[in-house]
């Protein structure tokens, strides 16, 4: 009678057990398709608006003039995120307010250029103003929601992330691309381009809500101050300060990326001129749903391989197109759209990495944002200067823009792979050195071959095995188990955490050296690290937490 209750007891808990699990596979679908498809109409919508707004303000830098106006917007939304984490505020309500009031003003900034400035004396001072009025307040909208999906994607296993960033971000050129073709523009006209901008915008706010579980229950409950950082934390994931994950190498790497999407995406501003905008190609939406064939299929996919074929179409589209503008006319703008639908899938998997790995997740993602709009008006500022200079064509303008832009890529390149080490660039796998070069600090530097400091102290009452498995043993288990590391990665793990050279741990696990080089890069790719020293402050973290 009492093993049958007790079997009875242990289905129960596996019953409950597997209940749970489902339902925490059923939330992750739920957040994946969420932060996807949210992520598709935020920028297709947002894209959309900034194409007709553009072309309906009158300003003469409608460009530069937007890329400021977004500036401005998320440095009052970063300012304000430092300060609302202090208090009693749940951040996903603050995000939906913000977001609201980002749709009203969508809505009346495209009613100021789309209805007020028409009625204006042309060349007047009051029309520019209302036109910089109007794309003022059709930018608000931007910042609270990417910033809210950017937390939204904070919440995804490891494994979703990269492809939900290349779904949802190749979704959001595709939906751009269908609704630019000739025949489908002008059918809506202007007006219901806008509209469709602002019906987009609004279902990504609902999918926004839905993907992080904002209901008027949730709502209205108070959140602790230390739990505000906890509502977009992922399973599994050691979190650290905000100056350990957004380095000043991480960001360089989307201040340059977001340059050469500022250049690329520069053609919003020449509109049905000559060089025109690449995603109206029926061409480039082939090539689109081609590409997401490809995202939806490949679930090995990481940024690394999205980085390299981004750069190799920018670069082809770029260098290629004097020979392309003979031999296939607009084949050259195809290959860039490409590019530039690849940089955005790279730069928004950097701000993703950023939050996610955040002890802050809403403070880092706006922070996170920043740096790339920074990059973004960077960029803008590269070809204007660079058309200022030349005083030529526009054709020859973007195509020496973009000669120094790929010019600077390949200088990362060569700063990342050879010349500076210690400028860690996500996206590139992480130089594996030969020795410890930044060493390991404080207890993470002893081993258990003998005891010091407090080692020696604590020896007295716990043996030395105790000591090795509390200190060294269990924190790497942890840390493999929540990055679902091999047996072998986990042996690695522990040897390096514990301060050894590759000469001495290809030695103890009896591999040779570019087997180890391949481990560890494995490991640094599960872990999102960068250095020997971040698996140090992993395992540190871990311990801590243990």
């Amino acid at each position: 009678m009492l093993y049958c209750d007790r079997c009875a007891r242990g289905a129960r808990r596996r019953g409950r057990a597997l209940m749970a699990d489902e339902a925490a596979r059923r939330g992750q679908r739920v957040a994946f398709s969420c932060s996807a498809v949210g992520l598709s109409c935020m920028f297709g919508g947002i894209w959309l608006g900034d194409r007709e707004v553009l072309e309906a303000s009158g300003l003469e830098s409608p460009v530069l003039s937007m890329r400021i106006c977004s500036l401005l917007m998320y440095v009052v939304l970063f300012a304000v995120a430092c300060r609302i984490v202090r208090r009693r505020v749940d951040v996903r309500l603050f995000l939906g307010a913000c977001s609201a009031l980002g749709l009203a003003l969508f809505a009346a900034g495209a009613l100021v250029v789309l209805a007020v400035m028409p009625q204006l004396p042309a060349d007047c001072v009051d029309r520019r103003l209302a036109g910089l009025a109007g794309l003022s307040l059709t930018k608000f909208v931007g910042a609270p929601v990417s910033v809210w999906l950017a937390c939204a994607f904070a919440l995804l296993d490891r494994t979703a992330v990269m492809r939900a960033c290349a779904l949802g971000m190749l979704g959001a050129f595709a939906l751009y691309s269908t609704l630019s073709q000739a025949g489908v523009a002008q059918l809506l006209g202007t007006v219901g381009t806008v509209g469709a901008a602002g019906l987009l915008l609004v279902c990504s706010v609902a999918l926004c809500m839905t993907g992080t579980e904002l209901s008027p229950r949730t709502a209205s409950r108070r959140v602790p101050p230390g739990a505000l950082g906890a509502a977009f934390a992922a399973p599994g994931v050691v979190k650290r300060p905000l100056s350990k994950v957004l380095t000043p190498g991480y960001a360089v790497a989307i201040v340059l990326s977001a340059m050469m999407l500022g250049f690329l995406r520069n053609g919003l501003e020449v509109g049905a001129s000559a060089v025109g905008d690449p995603h109206a190609d029926p061409a480039s939406l082939v090539a689109l749903v081609a590409l997401l064939a490809v995202a939806l299929l490949w679930k090995g996919l990481r940024t690394e391989h999205v980085f390299y074929g981004a750069l190799l179409f920018a670069t082809a589209g770029i260098l290629l197109q004097p020979v392309l503008s003979v031999a296939a006319p607009g084949a050259s703008g195809v290959l860039c759209g490409l590019g530039t639908a690849l940089f955005e899938v790279v730069m928004w998997s950097l701000v993703v990495w950023v939050a996610r790995n955040s002890t802050d997740a809403f403070v880092a993602a706006a922070a996170a944002r920043l740096v790339a709009v920074v990059g973004h008006l960077a960029g803008t500022a590269v070809v204007m200067g660079v058309g200022l200079i030349l005083g030529s064509s526009l054709q020859d303008t973007l195509h020496a823009s973009g000669l120094v832009v790929v010019l600077v890529y390949v200088l990362l390149l060569v700063a990342q792979l050879g010349f500076s080490p210690q400028l860690q660039v996500p996206f590139l796998s992480p130089p594996v050195a030969d020795a410890d070069a930044c060493g390991a600090s404080g207890p993470a530097s002893q081993d258990a071959e003998g005891g010091q400091g407090e080692f020696a102290d604590a020896s007295r009452s716990e043996s030395e095995a105790d000591i090795d498995r509390r200190y060294w043993v269990e924190p790497c288990d942890a840390v493999a188990d929540m990055y679902r590391l091999t047996a072998r990665e986990r042996e690695v793990l522990e040897l390096m955490a514990r301060g050894r050279d590759m000469p001495y741990m290809g030695e103890t696990l009896c591999i040779s050296r570019n087997t180890l080089k391949m481990h560890i890069r494995h490991m640094y790719t599960k872990l999102d690290a960068h250095s020997r020293q971040d698996v140090i402050s992993i395992v540190e973290e871990a311990r801590q937490l243990s």
